[in-house]
């Protein structure tokens, strides 16, 4: 992949798809070798996708060093956060990223490593769109701080 500029993906059928965290570090990995993108929409809901793997898949996306605009949707899957820091340190990397679009609804986040993710996307000094959509979740405000 390594022409290709814009990618967008829907893996959103409950019944077909059974993604789960495991999977996914791998296919951010493989993500993370099309050198060339700049435009990235992914969308994991309704999946069985937990956090364990969130860091990994983060830190692949982070090799797209072209990447301007990225949209991604976790909702209704097992995400607990506990890797959410390690994500936002790899989208982190994206120092080309001016748009960022987060929407995980109906998961499980606690905040847990919400303000480790908050340091890492800091980290993107060309972001002038951010849109983190996190409804009926489980977020009590601890790690908001950092």
């Amino acid at each position: 992949c390594s022409q290709l500029t814009s990618l967008e993906l829907d893996f959103s059928s409950p019944i077909l798809n059974r993604l789960t965290g495991e999977q996914l570090g791998g296919f951010g990995e493989g993500i993370g070798h099309c050198s060339q993108l700049t435009s990235l929409v992914l969308n994991f809901s309704s999946n069985q996708i937990t956090g364990e793997q969130l860091g990994r898949f983060g830190e692949g996306i982070g090799h797209c060093s072209q990447l301007t605009s990225l949209k991604l949707s976790f909702s209704h899957n097992r995400l607990t956060g506990e890797q959410l820091g390690g994500f936002g340190e790899g989208i982190g990397h994206c120092s080309q990223l001016t748009s960022l679009r987060l929407l995980s609804s109906s998961s499980q986040l606690t905040g847990e490593q919400l303000g480790g993710f908050g340091e890492g996307i800091g980290h993107c000094s060309q972001l002038t769109s951010l849109v983190l959509i996190f409804p009926l979740n489980q977020i009590t405000g601890e790690q908001l701080g950092g």
